[in-house]
């Protein structure tokens, strides 16, 4: 009997008992895998109890004198509400269904990426895929519950589905989660799900990075669908669902390619590099950090004024208006892989200020430079190539967070100008004069509020919302002395909010900071800088594509399979990351896009054999792979031009 018919059919004694016995199997449970939670849970209510009457099952807040179920005819509508919330998630409208929205056919610049993704793409659709998607019966995805409301719902879908691929609890009350422990075996849900792939929030979610590792697990599966319930709509939980929106947002972006890599590579190797920054030392001055958002326009005079007493970092197209308001930088930063950069720098025009710069610039943006010094730049494959001493973190996504991060290494203290880090509701995107000419004023589409540093009409998006959990690591992690944000941007925790008035510097030694900077920057094959042999990873690279080909040889038939094994394989990849880096970002971009169209193409195939599916992408896989590891091999063993 499920639980449904049980509470539907029993009596208040027998529905006690019930509850009792629940309760103390999952306490002993939680106490096995998760001791605090045990202890929580044996702690008074403070607001919320269960009560069962003859009225039926409902939640009593006695605070208030309330029940949370409206009471209907003299009976609980509670056992209906659930009833109807448990009913086929696939098409109840009470669900949120979020598909994912990534595919699509790579164009031709994308030579040996399009081999994995258009090959399956291409594929399924001359092999039966529709336009609706399809999920096996018995199976679930990732789910995403914002509050239980005594989780009845919950356990009928436990009982129900034989696979729910993951799972994500958030619910705002102790007490509510405590009565959901009555009616859920949450040993029988975690056991549903692969590998205990379950996360519960209680009350309000402290640390984001817990929800981003829960997204970057599951990067693939949770990308291509996942399903959405928010029970009750309150500010805590309606909060919470938009910073777990926020977080899978972040973990959508930054994929790149193969292509892009070798660009990067390509990029690196095509210019020798005297001028490296080997080791960071602080020197005893503030840096300005400059980027190329609106509230620059308001803090051109404050920088203008104050330049002798900062050392100025330009942030890539914060350079034109630095110039055209008779500001020039000490050092022009720039991060970009772009075959354009040096039209940029020639139109501000850069003229004779130091261009610092990752090693993937391109070759034509370097030699527009006239004085030019170099950083490794964490995140990117080249960054990697021959294993460098050390590399600028937190440098992604934009170049406002290189500049920062930079600042934050060799700075007393950071002053930000410029890096808004989001949209001012109303507001022009860019500073006035810049390299984006006139711009409109409305908000992206996938814009949402954030907390403002001034004001209250601030929006973030994806990029922003990447950019901003980066400034704030290389904050918490790097700890220069003082972080003062003057902009009238989205609120940057871990530097302070202050207006230009509010403060005064003190006079610098500037020629001298200047020229201790440049002192950091040295000939990096002098310095044993890069320690690995180019070679060597030819051998591994191989053994990388052995070991990713063996999980394509596993048997998939069915999508609930399908599922497991592309989190399992999207987790190699991760792992190799911290075995060698310069491979897992060489290869992992464009194999992530391959598994997230090998998945979506699965899901719009009508039936759950996709053994084939799964044959022809493993036979990509190799075309794809072959063909990458020629290219690389071309590159890293010919003769450089330099």
């Amino acid at each position: 009997m499920g639980i449904l018919e049980f509470l539907k059919t029993s009596s208040c004694e027998q529905i006690e008992a019930f509850c009792h016995q629940q309760f103390n199997a999952n306490v002993q449970y939680f106490r096995n895998h998760y001791p605090n939670l045990a202890e929580f849970l044996q702690t008074p209510a403070k607001e919320y109890k269960l009560h069962i009457g003859t009225d039926g099952i409902n939640i009593f807040n006695f605070i208030q004198n309330t029940f949370m179920f409206p009471i209907v005819d003299g009976k609980s509508t509670m056992l209906d509400v659930h009833e109807t919330c448990a009913y086929n998630p696939p098409i109840n409208e009470k669900w949120h269904r979020i598909i994912g929205s990534r595919g699509g056919m790579m164009e031709e610049e994308f030579q040996y990426s399009k081999i994995l993704v258009n090959g399956i793409l291409t594929y399924a659709s001359e092999n039966g895929a529709v336009d609706a998607y399809h999920l096996p019966s018995d199976f679930l995805p990732s789910l995403n519950l914002f509050g239980l409301g005594g989780g009845i719902f919950l356990q009928i879908l436990a009982e129900k589905y034989s696979f729910i691929h993951n799972f994500l609890i958030f619910e705002e009350s102790l007490d509510l989660f405590r009565i959901s422990c009555f009616f859920v075996d949450f040993a029988l849900l975690f056991s549903k799900t692969q590998q205990q792939a379950g996360y519960i929030f209680l009350e309000s979610i402290i640390k984001r990075e817990y929800i981003t590792n829960f997204f970057l697990m599951r990067r693939i599966s949770s990308a291509i669908i996942r399903f959405e319930l928010v029970f009750y709509q309150t500010p805590v939980s309606l909060n919470a669902r938009e910073l777990v929106f926020e977080a899978q947002s972040q973990t959508l972006r930054g994929w790149g390619t193969f292509e892009d890599e070798m660009r990067g590579i390509r990029n690196k190797l095509s210019c020798k590099m005297n001028t490296m920054l080997i080791e960071p030392k602080r020197v005893n001055a503030p840096i300005c950090v400059i980027a190329n958002g609106p509230s620059l326009d308001f803090l051109l005079p404050f920088i203008k004024e104050n330049q002798d007493k900062m050392i100025l970092f330009s942030c890539g197209t914060a350079l034109k208006p630095l110039l055209n308001y008779g500001i020039k930088p000490d050092f022009q930063i720039e991060i970009e892989r772009h075959e354009y950069l040096d039209k940029v720098l020639e139109e501000a025009p850069l003229g004779d200020i130091p261009l610092l710069c990752a090693s993937v610039v391109d070759k034509k943006a370097k030699k527009v430079a006239k004085e030019i010094y170099y950083f490794e730049r964490e995140g990117s494959s080249a960054a990697n190539l021959n294993a460098p001493i050390f590399k600028v973190q937190f440098t992604s996504p934009l170049v406002g967070n290189a500049g920062t991060s930079l600042a934050c290494y060799l700075g007393s203290d950071v002053v930000l100008c410029g890096l808004d880090c989001g949209y001012k509701k109303g507001a022009k995107k860019h500073a006035t004069n810049s390299y984006y000419g006139d711009e409109d004023t409305g908000l992206p589409s996938d814009a949402f509020p954030v907390a403002g540093n001034f004001s209250d009409d601030i929006y973030s998006d994806p990029l922003f919302s990447l950019s901003k959990s980066s400034l704030e690591e290389a904050f918490s992690r790097l700890k220069p002395f003082h972080i003062l944000n003057l902009n009238d941007g989205a609120k940057l925790e871990g530097a302070t909010p202050i207006h230009f008035e509010d403060f005064e510097l003190k006079p610098i030694k500037k020629k001298t900071v200047i020229k201790q900077l440049k002192s950091l920057f040295r000939n990096p094959y002098e310095e044993n800088f890069y320690t690995k042999k180019t070679e060597k990873y030819l051998f591994e690279i191989l053994a990388f594509k052995n070991k990713i080909h063996d999980i394509f040889k596993k048997p998939i038939d069915n999508k609930k399979s399908l599922f497991l094994v592309l989190d399992v394989m999207h987790n190699a990849i991760a792992m190799e990351q911290e075995r060698e880096p310069f491979i897992s970002i060489l290869f992992g971009g464009s194999l992530s896009h391959f598994l997230y169209a090998t998945a979506l193409a699965a899901l719009h195939l009508p039936h759950d054999h996709i053994q084939e599916l799964w044959n022809k992408a493993g036979e990509l896989y190799l075309e794809g792979m072959d063909g990458m590891l020629q290219e690389l091999r071309s590159v890293l063993l010919e003769k450089v031009e330099h």
